[in-house]
């Protein structure tokens, strides 16, 4: 009999890809979503209800959960919210998204089902340290690379963001709640030829947050005159690589996977 695996998705082609593999890995996966995504036989719940979502599992014999649905953290403070998922909440005190989640995982892991780590199911997706485009970054893009490497690692570790946009020496905009692509707007109204560096946090639970890249994060950097895009390398999912890396080259837009060891050999 083919394990069932359960799995939260969101519409977009990060649920679409994970779905895709976990079916190649031999999983039958069962969707779970908060809103309607298009995907077929999803159970969709009320946002936070914790109670059916548990009943699910339990009438699927459901031992393994993969968290790949998008989450808005402005969803944390909607009226509507099952009361299941209100009174966890409370329980939480800490509204902060990442321990609302680390919290949530506690509470699956303590009734007996396993989270599969993302990197388990994009291992194929995962940026390797290199540089992906013909065009390869400059003194001074590296500088700012370096540079922009500082300050969205210490951003992340007070949990602003994991995103920053730099230039020059200077930061141009900050990650916060509105997320990445909305960050790459923001920092386009202000300055262009800028670079992107987004990492992940040093105690990140891998298992369910991952920063992520796609068509939609490379056509907004370019739309708002971005020149670099830098990621942590071996913790960033790359959606369809082939495609963005194409669209980067078409765009005279360059893209690096990075570990941070550069600003060792720089200094």
């Amino acid at each position: 009999m083919v394990e069932k695996i359960g799995i939260f998705v969101s519409k977009d082609e990060f649920s679409k890809i994970a779905i895709d593999q976990l079916i190649s890995m031999g999983y039958k996966p069962v969707l779970f979503s908060f809103k309607k995504t298009g995907f077929p036989e999803e159970i969709v719940l009320k946002f936070g209800d914790i109670e059916n979502f548990m009943k699910c599992v339990s009438m699927y014999s459901i031992k393994k959960i993969v968290f790949a649905g998008k989450i808005n953290a402005r969803d944390i403070f909607k009226k509507n919210m099952a009361q299941s998922g209100i009174e966890f909440l409370k329980a939480t005190k800490d509204l902060c998204p990442e321990k609302i989640l680390k919290n949530l995982v506690k509470f699956i892991t303590e009734n007996g089902i396993e989270l599969m780590s993302l990197t388990e199911v994009f291992r194929r997706y995962i940026a390797e340290e290199k540089i992906y485009t013909n065009i390869k970054p400059d003194e001074s893009q590296w500088k700012d690379i370096l540079f922009g490497w500082n300050i969205a690692k210490n951003i992340a570790h007070l949990g602003i963001g994991q995103a920053v946009a730099v230039k020059n020496g200077m930061v141009i905009a900050v990650e916060g709640i509105e997320g990445t692509d909305k960050m790459i707007e923001r920092a386009g109204r202000y300055s262009k030829d800028f670079t992107i560096v987004k990492v992940i946090k040093d105690n990140q639970d891998i298992r369910f947050d991952l920063p992520t890249i796609g068509k939609k994060t490379i056509e907004n950097l370019i739309r708002a005159g971005g020149k670099v895009l830098a990621i942590e390398a071996g913790k960033t999912i790359m959606l369809e690589p082939e495609i963005i890396i194409n669209i980067a080259d078409r765009n005279n837009l360059i893209i690096a996977g990075i570990t941070g060891k550069e600003i060792m050999d720089d200094y």
